[in-house]
């Protein structure tokens, strides 16, 4: 057995009126990119890589006080950007994170619903039953609850 990390992984759980996902990734980096992915899974389904459209760089920020609390102002701003702007998001990479903030990168394109049919419509990225925590040689572990 080699000592690679485990690769980046997520799944839904069933939560009373609202969708929760459990996030499990080697870095921390790798689980806010995780995450990400996740959120725009659930949000709508794309094209594979390398469609019609390419899409352009988009930079992200975010900053909070705590970690748990900076993965929910990281992906509230996504869901943000989604609701607000039309954008959809991918190929998500952390480019600067600390404790009090972050900064990604992703590939942006204008929401089209001849390219993008819709899944879910998520309300808020919730602090009900959040959790982030470090597992001792397993990497970072997450646990979040969307409002749908």
């Amino acid at each position: 057995m080699g000592d690679a990390a485990p690769a980046a992984s997520y799944s839904w759980f069933d939560h009373t009126a609202d969708i929760g996902l459990e996030v499990t990734a080697p870095t921390l980096e790798a689980l806010f990119e995780t995450a990400a992915t996740a959120l725009f899974d659930l949000l709508v389904e794309t094209p594979a890589a390398g469609g019609a459209s390419g899409g352009e760089k988009r930079e992200i920020r975010a900053a909070a006080g705590s970690g748990a609390e900076l993965l929910v102002r990281w992906l509230s701003e996504l869901l943000y950007l989604h609701d607000a702007e039309g954008l959809v998001l991918r190929g998500f990479e952390i480019v600067e994170l600390r404790e009090d903030r972050v900064t990604g990168r992703a590939v942006s394109e204008r929401y089209d619903p001849v390219r993008h049919r819709p899944r879910t419509q998520i309300k808020a990225v919730t602090y009900h039953q959040l959790l982030l925590q470090r597992q001792e040689g397993e990497g970072w572990k997450a646990r979040l609850v969307f409002d749908v």
